[in-house]
């Protein structure tokens, strides 16, 4: 197996190097990696239900979506992930503890009081401290997974907060969890650190886990990846399964129902209820949002370029 460190704290890289381990080689890997601050949705799930899209705006924080399934994850400086890219038999039985034993291993040889749950969690005091996610391709599989060890848990509470009422659709929901960091129990513990302790022991007790560099052409095959696909406004949000989001706003003095039929990310249709109630600026503003892309960004750079009153302002957060 080779022994990856990532050179990149890039979500939309590390995610695409995943992908490209995986398909466009036959080897073993655990790569691991940090990522600046980010909110990572699973394939299946609708990336504004899961995350709170005023919040990350405001705060700079990245969204990305992942080649597995699952529930949404935050990642910052704070946070390490691990992935194990690996060829197994046709037929074998995957097991998440199996594949990825040997992380397990240092962990609970560290933290005694870890325990891993019936859905593969990592769990420390009767927290959550890392989640897991599973893909498979043909004959290989990525086996991934998140360890907080001192995360920002305020802005990973704010990050995964949305309003998951307003949308109806058949998205994979993300599951709850109380969370603790690593650091609650060893303060001086820092991502880096443990990096080099993981990679260090693994390296000792297994001679067949080598270093490993990304060569040319795989950086390159990344690189294109990112551009084409993971950094794409239509993969972070045009892959969510088609839904209906509705909401209910004061505007103008009326209380006004309006609901956005959304497939593929794109606004297909907008059915307001009292629509003889609204003035023409605001219908006009409604009628704009058909044919743009549901998220925060595509707003403000369409219909709500410039924003010239308080009523503006509401609808537009009342939208996402």
């Amino acid at each position: 197996m080779n022994l990856l460190v990532s050179p990149f704290s890039d979500p939309y890289w590390n995610l695409a190097a995943e992908e490209i381990l995986l398909k466009n080689s036959q080897e073993n890997y655990l790569f691991l990696y940090i990522n600046q601050p980010c909110v990572v949705v699973g394939k299946h799930q609708n990336t504004l239900k899961e995350t709170n899209s005023i919040f990350l705006y405001n705060n700079n924080i990245l969204i990305a979506r992942r080649l597995s399934g699952g529930g949404a994850v935050y990642h910052d400086e704070g946070n390490l992930n691990f992935s194990y890219i690996q060829s197994v038999e046709i037929g074998e039985e995957l097991s998440y503890k199996k594949l990825t034993q040997s992380i397990l291993s240092f962990l609970m040889e560290h933290f005694p009081e870890i325990k891993l749950s019936d859905r593969n969690d990592l769990t420390l005091l009767g927290n959550k401290i890392s989640g897991s996610a599973m893909h498979v391709y043909k004959n290989r599989v990525l086996s991934h997974g998140t360890l907080l060890i001192n995360c920002n848990l305020k802005n990973l509470s704010a990050a995964l907060k949305g309003n998951p009422t307003r949308f109806e659709g058949k998205s994979i929901e993300s599951k709850q969890s109380p969370v603790m960091n690593l650091s609650e129990v060893r303060q001086e513990l820092t991502p880096g650190e443990l990096v080099t302790q993981i990679s260090n022991q693994l390296l000792k007790l297994n001679p067949a886990l080598l270093p490993y560099y990304l060569p040319t052409e795989l950086k390159k095959s990344v690189s294109e990846l990112v551009h084409a696909k993971y950094s794409t406004t239509q993969w972070i949000y045009g892959y969510s399964p088609k839904y209906t989001y509705h909401n209910t706003i004061n505007l103008e003095g009326k209380r006004i129902s309006y609901q956005l039929e959304i497939e593929k990310g794109i606004i297909l249709r907008v059915k307001i209820e009292q629509e003889n109630e609204l003035t023409g600026d605001i219908l006009h503003i409604f009628n704009t949002l058909i044919g743009i892309s549901h998220n925060i960004n595509s707003m403000l750079e369409g219909p709500f370029k410039t924003i010239n009153s308080d009523i503006e302002r509401q609808l537009l957060l009342s939208l996402i």
